[in-house]
């Protein structure tokens, strides 16, 4: 008896979760190309973090429905989860991002070009220009003080491994911050016999 009525509550409730989930999902959408097209907007700040909030909501119920129903740890929602996760970065990226900034006189800055350069003038007076005393210390340091070995300088140049590469990820612990792509430690950890090769690439390119 209980089962039924478990069933009928999850019919009413989750029925519908996946649609709603991803009407939210494109409404927030919508409402961030908005806000990206006027990021001081306080009104579109408010709508964008209502949709965001509404989306996380659905977003949230629509795995936990869909965890039921596949009985899995681990969901691997495709190209939903993408999008959720990348809504949610640009969420974050709208709402940390400098949109405003003073200059030296108190004029108030929006464009991005001038928002660069207040910082690239404030850096330059607090750590000034390259001088040349410093070079020739620096020069003389090198040719008295101690240096590497070749051995120590050719270990230091080789080429990262795909081993190593899987053990300095697998040495990350799983309630380790997301990076900025959203995905924590824990969802490479989970996903390596899938994705590791893909990563190891990727991070191979860099090296």
């Amino acid at each position: 008896m209980m089962k039924k009525e478990l069933r009928m509550l999850n019919r009413s409730y989750f029925s519908n979760i996946i649609e709603e989930a991803d009407a939210d999902r494109m409404a927030l959408a919508a409402a961030q190309a908005e806000l990206h097209k006027n990021p001081v907007d306080v009104e579109l700040q408010l709508v964008e973090n209502q949709k965001f909030k509404k989306f996380n909501r659905s977003s949230y119920l629509a795995e936990v429905y869909l965890q039921q129903r596949s009985k899995t740890t681990w969901i691997k929602l495709g190209d939903d989860n993408n999008r959720y996760f990348f809504s949610v970065i640009k969420h974050r990226r709208l709402r940390e991002a400098i949109i405003q900034l003073p200059d030296k006189s108190g004029d108030m800055k929006t464009e991005q070009e001038e928002i660069v350069e207040i910082f690239v003038e404030y850096y330059q007076e607090l750590l000034g220009t390259k001088g040349r005393f410093r070079d020739y210390a620096i020069q003389n340091f090198l040719k008295n003080g101690k240096v590497l070995s070749i051995t120590q300088q050719l270990q230091l140049i080789r080429p990262y491994t795909g081993p190593e590469v899987k053990k300095a990820m697998f040495s990350i612990t799983d309630t380790k911050s997301p990076g900025p792509d959203g995905y924590g430690s824990g969802f490479y950890k989970a996903a390596w016999s899938v994705i590791g090769e893909d990563v190891t690439k990727a991070v191979l390119e860099f090296s």
